[in-house]
């Protein structure tokens, strides 16, 4: 049959940057892309949200998940779903009022680590019982400094300007860190001291945090894998995916990443119209082909080349956070 990859991610609305921050994507799905045949199909969809979203236009997508064992654990922007995925049921779901804009889940041990980017936080819950353990904010500071305990920050859409954007939690030598798209950086969540300064002084969103050998990956929205050293905590390394042949004029927004070996899997969003001018400010001036689709495009990073590009048609996905290997049955 083939491996197998999952893809989260979501469906834009036909007028979701009408409506404004915090409505744009209309329905979450989670994709299944077959590598030998380049079939694709839709395994989980949501198109209605419920007492945990606002009201109208609630923001339906998957953002980052994790799988452990049979355990996929798959996040929106306001809740955890825990699927057993060989049988696709539901076994749980979490959620908090402090939970906004969602950016990622990461399971570690008993504990899951999730990123409540509209608050700038990190909520830590047990695993078993989706009790809160902790919430650490992404500067160091108060986790309430800025917002109130007793607000249900489901219930709006949007708490733009962010002051730190965390979206990807990661582990180094069983320490967990954090990207920051504010800062473009990652730092690390029980000393604030440490960070790897990922983009340098470019202004473009860092996104993942992709653990390989001695090696921590991340990517940029603006097409590039930045490789850090585990050890030094600097970036040594930065592919221009752009420059690669076959790239494709602009491919949109650079997200989710895999990495089986030499092989890296990257998928790129649509371009959406968004009203943070700066997040665009790489396209200003382009006069490339922007790319219809959606994509995950393979790379062979020891001789930096795309040996494979999957498009997604209309109607399967638009917005990708992540990239997944399908556990096996």
């Amino acid at each position: 049959m083939g491996r197998k990859l999952l893809v989260t991610g979501g469906l834009l609305r036909e007028n979701g940057y009408e409506l404004g921050d915090g409505k744009s994507n209309g329905e979450a799905v989670l994709m299944r892309l077959c590598l030998s045949s380049g079939n694709m199909d839709k395994v989980i969809s949501m198109k209605k949200g419920n007492s945990n979203y606002p009201n109208v236009h609630p923001n339906l997508q998957f953002t980052v998940a994790d799988i452990e064992g049979d355990n996929l654990w798959l996040a929106t922007d306001t809740e955890i779903y825990l699927y057993d995925y060989g049988s696709l049921d539901l076994l749980e779901i979490f959620s908090h009022p402090c939970f906004h804009n969602i950016h990622s889940v990461t399971v570690r041990n008993e504990y899951l680590y999730v990123t409540s980017t509209g608050l700038d936080n990190v909520v830590i819950l047990n695993k078993y019982d989706g009790s809160i353990v902790e919430i650490i904010n992404a500067q160091g500071k108060d986790p309430w400094h800025r917002f109130k305990r007793d607000f249900d920050y489901r219930k709006i859409h949007s708490t733009r300007p962010h002051d730190c954007h965390p979206n990807y939690v990661f582990f180094v030598n069983n320490v967990p860190w954090v990207t920051r798209c504010t800062q473009e950086d990652a730092v690390c969540l029980s000393d604030f001291s440490k960070t790897i300064n990922i983009s340098g002084n470019k202004t473009i969103s860092v996104h993942d945090g992709v653990i390989k050998g001695k090696s921590v990956f991340f990517t940029s929205v603006d097409g590039c894998i930045i490789e850090a050293s585990t050890e030094s905590m600097q970036v040594v390394d930065v592919l221009d995916l752009n420059k690669l042949k076959g790239f494709g004029g602009v491919r949109g927004w650079c997200r989710g990443l895999f990495v089986d070996k030499d092989l890296f899997y990257v998928s790129f969003s649509r371009i959406r119209k968004t009203n943070s001018i700066s997040k665009l400010r790489w396209l200003i001036g382009s006069e490339k082909r922007i790319h219809e689709f959606s994509s995950v495009l393979v790379i062979d990073r020891k001789n930096n080349e795309i040996v494979k590009v999957y498009d997604f048609l209309d109607g399967t996905i638009d917005t990708i956070y992540s990239i997944l290997l399908e556990p096996e049955n």
